[in-house]
């Protein structure tokens, strides 16, 4: 093919008259879209679990990360000596 055919075969497809669906078939179609809300539903509902259940797992995942931290920390276990105690009492 060279480009004389391939411009040809352009034009041809940029002028051709679109194919129309027949109007019997194009009310099927539509009836069938607008009676067919299962699947939306069903997608609809998967996804929202699937948000719901990716909150939670972040909410757990961080309570336990934070958790393993604070149970590590020793900073409060034990209390900072005050200057009063470590010297005693004044003379």
């Amino acid at each position: 093919m060279n480009d004389t055919d391939l411009n040809s075969m352009l034009k041809r497809a940029a002028s051709a008259v679109p194919v129309s669906i027949p109007s019997s078939l194009e009310s099927s179609i539509m009836a069938r879209v607008k009676t067919d809300e299962g699947r939306a539903k069903r997608w609809r509902s998967f996804v929202q679990w699937l948000l719901l259940l990716a909150a939670i797992s972040g909410v757990l995942t961080a309570g336990m990360i934070c958790w393993s931290m604070a149970s590590r920390d020793t900073t409060h276990t034990v209390p900072p000596t005050m200057k009063l105690f470590r010297e005693g009492l004044p003379k």
